[in-house]
């Protein structure tokens, strides 16, 4: 075997030799390694020497430094010398480390050869033997190697009837006795047979088809391979044979704990199928707003009771019924391997539902129980009456990709083969090199990205992430400038990017459980003054719904085509000029008489020092006659000229947009839909007094659907060309090629065509920015979506090889604490490096309640159920990660130490409370003085904690479905915050109202619209919501509605403090989530609720932090009787 046939990616990297020798030549390259001590250079071993190389491009020194950090396995060559001393250093890197296999031989049955002969190998004995040592085996010096695949990873060629699969009789093949190997173009199972006398030999015993990309999960052997007949095989050696057994041992725990919880959150999601069943209709109807209503006709009495508690959110409409629904006890492993097995699943489903290339299913609106009444949001159905199932067409999808990474990590195919042994309690990695320290800050990225100088454990988290040989985490308490390190650590890996050509796009993966999370991460960012694309919209988001990154983008195109104007004040009469042209080009080729008067227009106002006195005397004649016949077509040109005219960016709103707003209502009064007519009354009582406008965003969606609206639909009659407009048109453009700004200035003309697809073409600019962006944002589930495959340009439609085909080299995922662990490996299973950030000490991980308590239930012991409860960071930040830096003393975890979000009185309570009590390493303080986060607002004696106390008789907690209320709260809240937002000291600053309960947040927003109005619907000034929704996010001043209070004369119902305490005090006992809620502010934090409820033991504790919030409040701040 050649080097070039090695079936492995083969790196190729053009270095010099830094020392006096001699020009290298071709030749065998034994080992590469960094030195410390020699910086920026490789140390090569050749047969008879050492020398010293550095590659000539500087972004490869980068890329081999740390693919030799990795500590894999390797072989090396150097070829193609060149005239001025360089030499190509070619490297083939496997996974792991090199294995010891020693000689083994391999028996050749008759079946092998018939299998051979037909892959167009047509020898016998010693001749097919040759040829397969050829294919097979790689030599270098007097080295023997091969290349091999075992465990998991060949599962599917154990499979029976796997792709070309001559079998040798006698051997059934299994993980446990078998390996792969792989040659050029060969690739066959080695399975150990038992043979008389005790002992075992391996025999080939089938063959499969070589994979067309290169195997991540392929093992370097080191070792003679004989081939044989399989009669004279010698018993396999003790080192193979201690290989294999270290190769497929399966002690993997963790993931298969997790691999549990899917089977159950499966079983659970097929039995709510099934609950739901099969729903019969007729009397289909479509109605005006783009839904349809149908009349249920037969359906079970459990379907019916779930449609109306409104737990339906999409129906499938079919004309077969799914395996699932047809065989009740079908369990979900049977129901994931139809998914599994199926070549191409998408294709299936298409086949399955009616008249439709996509998924036919149809989200929910509404359903009445009493006329069995079910409305659906769609346009249309194909049928007047048919079968509806409930949808599982996103929780497919979502089975889908965390199987494929499932099996990526478990077969040792994601971006970093290793991931499984990395986060397995004990797996054993390869050993790692010592890489070159990279440096985690310059002068450049240090003015960029802070403010302040960065605090140590700040450039610390930065060096740990960029010399990561693996995995990163940085742990970042509220405040501690998580996200900047974000930015700092992706604008340091821009800089040492490799810039040629593709290689620029899509390196880094952001991403997050939630939206919030991704959008939160790139908001600030701009890399190479591009901003970030992200990829994947909301569920339920409405077409024309901005995305975070569409909006900057159209700032981002705005500002710039802003900034060309003002530098080039001569592109306003490059862009008329051009302007005329592309017109005359439309006028020829669709002549209609408004496009004719609109370009005579535009060539009247080039003047007499373009035109001439004759022509410019022409055009304005041309224009009043053609202007006589427009005025005939001028009602639907005023409805547009006044959606053209709407302000919908805050810095032009500002100076009249709620003037236009009125223009807006006056001209289009008697064809505006009532909610459009409402949003414009609003836009037109807007006063800069009441702060930013928060409905610039459904007024930019109105200003596009009334543009679409009263553009003219093409007219179905072909007018003739105006002989006059048209000469009056060629004389003009004569004389701008004669005369005009854009004849003399290629360099303008150049611009304004760039100007033009800035304004006028966002899809093109989406396409221009995603082709150029050094990283790209998605929601982990969404990162594997078609939009990035065909980004990464992968257009198969296998979800499991597409997803193999995914890799960055860094990703990076905020809120990291939050995200399911089968969540957080379809992330993860992409990066060759990943950094997770976030903190196990705030919210907990996102998982289905139900399922828990059911795996909960099948527990035996008290403490069997705790890993349910840490989330895969936790488990990697306390346990996992610390056992690897002990043995190999790489550094992979952070603590952010130093908060600069809220006063240092709040910032050392929420560390005192939420961190150090769990463990003094985690301490933080604060990095500003208390005068940065000075308030004058009314009653607090500028303090920055407060407590309001609503006694219990002022009203107690009341039950509100599964939720509760406590109006006493609301009632005081919202009186405060109109006193606080309406004075002078509060009106600049922002607010959040936080409620560990929904309906309480839902009063409280109630009574809050009624108080304030329209300030009420600003987000960015005030923020009502569960806890759930606040975290990374940041207010002036916040208030907690505690709603729990001490019922009168209450006695405990249980012996067990925690029952009797969850009981009493409801989520305040739940610290993380207490952590999220007082740790918002900067300001001011003020907690609502009955003092009287926290005077006993159980609330000591319980919930600790709580009652020292009140002991503060007491001692350093202030507490208001209601």
């Amino acid at each position: 075997m050649k080097f070039q046939d090695i079936p492995a990616h083969i790196l190729s990297i053009r270095v010099k030799p830094t020392t006096n020798f001699s020009a290298l030549q071709e030749q065998p390259v034994f080992s590469v390694d960094t030195r410390p001590s020699r910086v920026d250079e490789f140390e090569i071993r050749l047969k008879d020497t050492v020398v010293f190389v550095r590659p000539v491009l500087a972004a490869d020194i980068r890329r081999l430094n740390t693919d030799l950090a990795s500590g894999r396995a390797l072989l090396a060559q150097l070829a193609s010398p060149a005239r001025d001393g360089s030499v190509e250093l070619q490297i083939a890197f496997f996974t792991g480390d090199c294995l010891e296999m020693g000689d083994v031989d391999i028996g050749v049955d008759e079946y092998v050869e018939d299998g051979l002969r037909k892959a167009r190998y047509d020898f016998k004995g010693e001749r097919l033997y040759e040829k397969l040592d050829h294919l097979c085996c790689f030599r270098q010096d007097e080295n023997a190697f091969f290349f091999l695949t075992a465990g998991p990873a060949i599962d599917e060629e154990l499979k029976p009837g796997a792709e070309g699969s001559p079998q040798a009789a006698g051997a059934e093949p299994t993980r446990e006795s078998s390996f792969c190997i792989t040659g050029d173009g060969i690739r066959f199972v080695a399975t150990e047979k038992a043979v008389p006398g005790g002992n075992s030999i391996f025999i080939a015993t089938r063959l499969t088809g070589r994979r067309n990309t290169s195997d991540r999960a392929l093992r370097l052997a080191k070792g003679k391979l004989r081939f044989l007949d399989w009669t004279r095989v010698g018993q396999v050696q003790v080192l193979a044979k201690a290989q294999m057994a270290a190769l497929t041992q399966d002690d993997g725990s963790y993931l298969k704990k997790w691999d549990e919880f899917g089977e159950v959150e499966g079983e659970l999601l097929l039995k709510q199928a099934r609950a739901v069943g099969t729903l019969q209709f007729t009397d289909m109807e479509q109605r005006r707003d783009g839904t349809v209503t149908v009349r249920i006709v037969d359906a079970s009495d459990s379907a019916i009771t779930i449609l109306t508690e409104n737990k339906v959110p999409e129906l499938e409409l079919v004309d077969e019924l799914p395996d699932y629904l047809l065989n009740e006890l079908l369990s979900f492993k049977e129901f994931e391997k139809g998914i599994k097995s199926a070549a191409d699943f998408e294709k299936k489903i298409e086949e399955r539902f009616v008249q439709s290339k996509e998924w036919a299913s149809f989200a929910v609106i509404s359903f009445d129980k009493e006329t069995r009444s079910l409305a659906l949001k769609t346009e249309t159905l194909h049928s007047a009456f048919g079968t509806l199932i409930l949808s599982l067409k996103g929780d497919v999808t979502q089975i889908e990709r965390r199987m494929a990474a499932r099996q990526a990590i478990l077969e040792g195919r994601s971006a970093n083969p290793q991931l499984g042994l990395l986060i397995e309690e004990h797996g054993q990695i390869a050993q790692i090199r010592e890489p070159q320290k990279i440096p985690p800050l310059t002068a450049f990225v240090r003015k960029k990205v802070f403010r302040n100088d960065p605090t140590l454990m700040q450039e610390t988290a930065i060096k740990v992430a960029l010399n990561t040989p693996d995995i990163a985490l940085i742990q970042g308490p509220p405040g501690t400038g998580k996200t900047t390190v974000i930015a700092a650590i992706l604008e340091r890996l821009n800089e040492m990017a490799d810039k040629r050509g593709a290689r620029v796009k899509g390196q880094i993966l952001l991403t997050g459980f939630q939206h919030d999370a991704v959008e939160n991460m790139i908001e600030r960012l701009s890399l190479n003054s591009l901003p970030v694309p992200k990829f994947g919209k909301r569920s339920g988001a409405a077409e024309d719904d901005y995305s975070t990154f569409e909006r900057n983008l159209e700032d981002w195109c705005s500002n710039l085509a802003a900034e060309l104007r003002e530098r080039n004040p001569q592109l306003a009469e490059v862009e008329q000029e051009r302007e005329i042209k592309n017109l005359f080009l439309q006028y020829v080729q669709a002549p209609t008489r408004p496009l004719a008067a609109h370009l005579v227009r535009k060539i009247t106002a080039l003047g007499i020092s373009v035109l001439g006195e004759d022509d410019a005397r022409r055009a304005d004649n041309l224009e009043k006659t053609l202007a006589r016949e427009e005025r005939l077509n001028v009602d639907s040109g005023q409805w547009l000229d006044a959606a053209r005219r709407l302000r919908v960016r805050f810095e032009s709103f500002a100076d009249d947009g709620a003037e236009r707003a009125v223009d807006a209502l006056d001209d289009l009064s008697d064809v505006l839909k009532e909610n459009e007519r409402k949003l414009l009354d609003e836009a037109s009582l807007w006063r800069s007094e009441d702060g930013p406008p928060s409905f610039l965003e459904e007024l930019r969606a109105l200003k596009r659907r009334l543009l679409v609206r009263f553009t003219n639909p093409p007219v179905f009659r072909v007018d003739k060309q105006n002989d006059e407009v048209i000469a009056l048109a060629e004389r003009a453009i004569q004389r701008i090629k004669n005369v005009g700004h854009s004849a003399k200035d290629k360099k303008s003309a150049a611009l304004v065509e760039f100007l033009a697809e800035l304004e006028s073409n966002p899809y093109g600019m989406m396409d221009a920015v995603s082709d150029y962006s050094f990283a790209f944002a998605a929601t982990c589930q969404q990162s594997v979506n078609r939009g990035m495959q065909m980004q990464k340009g992968i257009t198969g439609r296998d979800v499991s090889e597409n997803l193999k085909g995914m890799e960055y080299e860094y990703v990076i995922v905020d809120e990291a604490a939050r995200v399911s662990p089968r969540d957080l490996m379809v992330a993860m299973a992409q990066g060759k490096r990943i950094i997770l950030v976030g903190d196990h000490r705030q919210l907990p991980h996102i998982i289905d309640e139900e399922v828990a308590r059911q795996m909960e239930e099948g527990e035996t012991g008290q403490n069997e159920n705790d890993w349910l409860k840490k989330s895969m960071f936790q488990y990697l930040f306390s346990d996992r990660l610390k056992a690897l830096e002990d043995g190999d003393r790489f550094p992979r975890r952070v603590t952010l130490d130093k908060q600069y979000r809220m006063h240092p009185l709040l910032g050392s309570f929420i560390s005192r409370n939420f961190y150090e009590r769990f463990d003094p390493s985690e301490k933080f303080e604060s990095g500003r003085p208390a005068s940065d986060f000075a308030h004058t607002l009314s009653g607090t004696h500028e303090k920055p904690v407060v407590w309001f106390d609503v006694p219990a008789a002022k009203g107690g907690h009341q039950r509100n479905g599964t939720s509760w209320t406590r109006p006493a709260e609301a009632t005081v809240i919202a009186r405060q915050l109109q006193a606080w937002m309406r004075s002078d000291a509060g009106k600049y600053l922002s607010f959040g109202v936080i409620s560990f309960y929904k309906a309480q947040a839902d009063i409280i927003r109630e009574q809050l619209k009624r108080e304030l109005g329209g300030i009420a619907n600003d987000d960015k000034k005030l923020r009502v919501g569960t806890v759930d929704s606040f975290q990374g996010m940041e207010f002036d001043v916040v208030f907690l509605s505690m709603v729990r209070t001490l019922p009168q004369n209450w006695k405990p119902k249980s012996d067990n403090s925690e029952k009797q305490a969850r009981g009493l005090f409801g989520h305040l006992c739940l610290y993380n989530r207490l952590n999220v809620a007082m740790s918002r502010q900067k300001k001011l934090l003020v907690v609502v609720g009955d003092a009287g409820a926290l005077q006993n033991q159980l609330a000591e504790d319980y919930v600790p932090g709580l009652v020292d919030f009140l002991r503060l409040c007491k001692s350093e701040g202030v507490v208001l009787p209601c």
